[in-house]
């Protein structure tokens, strides 16, 4: 046994050498002679992909992988060997499940689809990921920070993670919030308390920005969530809409019905069942009955917004900065539950900042990134 555990251990190790990438220089010999004094122009901004072995991800019943990819960007500037201090912003994907999912379009092939939900691919711009952030920090947008965008894929399973803990998926949660956190503050020059962190989401990133801000106010200081699900019943009453997608009764996850492939996803995530194959979920909904089960639904309480809200109040009092923000043409309908978020945050006395653009759930993404990344710079100032 201590044999084989030194053998996987060594497997991991030349595992994470052979799939980390660093990118070039960005500097030459005449940049260099000719700007002795000027930091910035001898230290470039850089996006740089790095692998590590997630502690929180070791075991789970799925078999996702523990090797986990982040990009990271440096600002103008950065020097790993100098004294200053970065603040960092942690950007969760949602879909494609993927550390590139934000900087190549590519990893969006799959889900663009003209007969699907999603129709237009996002904004993305044209001088690339590291230069659009390079123009926002030389506007005076925002200022110099660390943006890390860490692999949250279930790819074992369904995909979403959900970046909850799971005894099916895995702790995608203490993944972020324990391992990816830990491993910034030990290889970056990171302001490495609450007031130094944001994070910013998209979709079921946006759900875990807001769901780390209220559960972990002690970690990060500002949240951000860009078309997030902020309210599980918005998902629980469309029971009707599900059975709809499976005539024939449940029989798994399937690229063709959305809903249902969430469905199965949010139930790994939220109600996982070892003791339930073959999907290994309790789903919230006993087909051909729209009504959602209540003991299901129970647990999935346990992981919403909406309720945490009520026993994480003073956390979330207690953030820098609150960011959320929806497209009034969101093809799955995330603005309509968008009333009843803003109505606790007014009863609570919450301090926060909503906005609506005219777009759908994807197809502005760059856009509002610029938007919420210049919110969280402001508030970590």
């Amino acid at each position: 046994m201590k044999n084989f555990r030194f053998i996987y251990t060594l497997m991991a190790a030349l595992l994470v050498f052979w799939n980390c990438e660093v990118d070039p220089l960005e500097s030459n010999s005449q940049d260099l002679s000719a700007s002795k004094h000027d930091t910035e122009a001898v230290h470039k901004s850089k996006l740089q992909n790095r692998v590590f072995i997630s502690e929180a991800l070791t075991h789970n019943a799925l078999g996702n992988t523990n090797v986990r990819k982040l990009q990271i960007y440096t600002p103008p500037g950065y020097d790993k060997h100098g004294d200053r201090m970065y603040p960092v912003v942690y950007l969760l994907h949602g879909e494609p499940f993927s550390e590139k999912t934000f900087i190549d379009m590519k990893t969006w092939d799959e889900t663009i689809n003209p007969n699907g939900y999603f129709k237009e691919y996002p904004d993305f711009p044209e001088q690339g990921f590291k230069a659009w952030v390079d123009d926002l920090i030389d506007s005076g947008a925002m200022e110099p920070m660390i943006i890390v965008m860490p692999n949250s894929d279930s790819e074992a399973g369904y995909r979403f993670s959900f970046y909850s803990n799971s005894i099916l998926n895995g702790n995608f949660e203490d993944y972020i919030v324990q391992d990816v956190v830990r491993y910034m503050d030990e290889h970056y020059n990171t302001i490495s308390n609450a007031s130094g962190r944001a994070l910013i989401g998209y979709s079921q990133g946006g759900y875990a920005a807001f769901k780390y801000g209220l559960k972990h106010a002690d970690i990060f200081g500002t949240v951000a969530s860009h078309s997030g699900l902020l309210l599980v019943d918005a998902v629980l009453s469309l029971g009707e809409v599900v059975i709809a997608e499976n005539p024939d009764g449940f029989t798994g996850p399937d690229p063709t019905k959305f809903l249902t492939s969430a469905g199965y996803a949010m139930s790994a995530a939220w109600s996982p069942n070892l003791e339930n194959p073959p999907f290994f979920v309790d789903l919230p909904f006993e087909w051909p009955y729209p009504e959602p089960l209540p003991e299901v639904a129970a647990r999935w309480y346990e992981h919403d917004v909406f309720t945490l809200l009520d026993s994480h109040v003073n956390a979330f009092k207690s953030l820098k900065g609150i960011y959320f923000d929806v497209g009034i043409y969101d093809e799955l309908g995330i603005q309509e539950a968008y009333p009843y978020i803003i109505a606790k945050l007014d009863y609570y006395g919450i301090d926060y900042t909503y906005k609506t653009f005219k777009g759908g759930h994807f197809n502005k993404t760059f856009e509002r990134l610029a938007e919420s990344l210049a919110f969280c710079s402001n508030a970590m100032q």
